[in-house]
């Protein structure tokens, strides 16, 4: 199957791979020699034979060791010894998951989606130059004496920038599995997406950091493992449950927590 990466964070690839190989490649080289004979006819009046030469040819092919490779070998490595790798392909959802323990690896096949409220604060998301419109006009606003009783206030747009700055480029990514209630979540760093839109039909790869039993709700800006709040405040907000009409800005459980790996088609 040719992949097509969405997401994809190297230094974590070589870092599995250096493990699994004992060492990191560079590059290589493939020598192949061919070799053959070839008669060179003479005719000298009454003499006629033959002269009879070898010829040999060297093609040297160097090749380079990318993302793409390395990541191959990773599955070739990880399903060959399971037990070392901790590798796990989800097949069945209803024990795949529930049988995963801390540390395992795993292979997903689900629908992906950036939930709206981690888009919305996300620095890439624009909401940070709306904010920035929107504190530019309230003064012209006060002196024409305009209605902006819907706009936030000056104390709102900076609450909520400083929310939006805390992302520092990460993003969070949900993954919805067929015929099953289980969900998994992991943290996106920006600089490792190759692809924006991380949506729909995907494979994502990942180790477990986290997991929660059906009836648990986790706020999706206070996911266990990510760094979008601090510690102080993801333990304030994992005390609430949601309230209603927020169901949408939490994760409810079952569900697992990963370290992601690769998003691809």
């Amino acid at each position: 199957m040719l992949k097509r990466f969405l997401y994809l964070d190297e230094p974590k690839l070589a870092d599995y791979v250096s493990a699994l190989e004992g060492g990191l490649r560079s590059s290589r080289e493939l020598k192949s020699t061919r070799g053959g004979k070839k008669d060179a006819g003479i005719d000298v009046k009454a003499a006629k034979g033959g002269i009879e030469r070898s010829e040999q040819n060297e093609e040297t092919l160097s090749l380079t060791d990318t993302p793409h490779a390395r990541f191959e070998r990773l599955l070739e490595l990880a399903t060959a010894a399971p037990e070392a790798s901790g590798w796990i392909e989800v097949l069945d959802t209803s024990h795949g998951l529930q049988d995963a323990g801390f540390g395992a690896m795993i292979s997903v096949e689900c629908d992906a989606y950036i939930p709206e409220i981690i888009k919305a604060l996300a620095p890439q998301g624009g909401l940070a130059d709306t904010l920035d419109q929107i504190e530019t006009f309230l003064p012209y606003a006060a002196t024409f004496n305009l209605d902006v009783s819907g706009l936030p206030s000056r104390e709102e747009i900076e609450a909520i920038k400083g929310a939006s700055q805390l992302f520092g480029g990460k993003l969070v990514v949900v993954g919805e599995l067929d015929d099953a209630d289980w969900q998994i979540a992991g943290q996106l760093d920006a600089t490792n997406i190759r692809d924006p839109e991380i949506e729909g039909r995907v494979i994502i790869v990942g180790k477990i950091t986290k997991k929660w039993s059906a009836g648990q709700w986790k706020p999706l800006l206070a996911l266990p493992g990510t760094s979008l709040l601090p510690r102080n405040q993801r333990r304030v907000l994992e005390r609430k449950p949601p309230e209603e009409g927020h169901e949408d800005q939490y994760l409810e459980g079952p569900a697992v927590m990963i370290e992601v790996l690769a998003i691809y088609r």
